[in-house]
Parts: structure tokens; C-alpha cells; sequence
């Protein structure tokens, strides 16, 4: 269960998605997973498990932060 989100921007072609691995907090407690995320074709899929919500929300904003360094448009949905 959780709440999941999509932050859609233009994903640059050959993108290194390693540089904003480096920049999340650690998605995993003692409870289990915080949060999760995947980089697909149209932008981040975000997925908050409701474990820690300061944790998961620092990890979505520098996944929104990130889409905005490549895309003057970013768009959050709820899928």
C-alpha cells in the first residue's frame, strides 16, 4: 500500500540516472521499504510506501528537483 506518483518531464536521451541515485536518502527502515522509484521513458514513476514521510518527501522533492535541471515543464500525477 502506499501512494503513487508520476513526475513526468522530457528525459534527455542517454541519461545517467546514477548521478540522482547519489543525491536520495536511504529508501529502507527497519519497517520496510520508505519509498521506491523507477526511471521510465516519460519521466520518474514515485511510489511512498507511508513508512517515514519526511524521508519519502525529501526523496520525491529531489526527484521533482532533478526533472527540472533537464525540462522547463515537470507535471506530478497521481496514476
Amino acid at each position: 500500500m502506499g501512494i503513487e506518483y508520476k513526475v513526468r518531464f522530457e528525459v534527455p536521451q542517454r541519461y545517467d540516472r546514477s548521478v540522482v541515485a547519489g543525491k536520495l536518502p536511504t529508501a529502507a527502515a527497519a519497517a520496510g521499504a520508505i519509498y521506491g522509484y523507477e526511471l521510465e521513458a516519460d519521466g520518474y514513476y514515485f511510489i511512498d510506501h507511508l513508512v517515514d514521510p519526511a524521508i519519502a518527501a525529501m526523496a520525491f522533492r529531489r526527484l521533482v528537483d532533478e526533472a527540472l535541471r533537464h525540462s522547463d515543464l515537470v507535471q506530478i500525477l497521481e496514476p
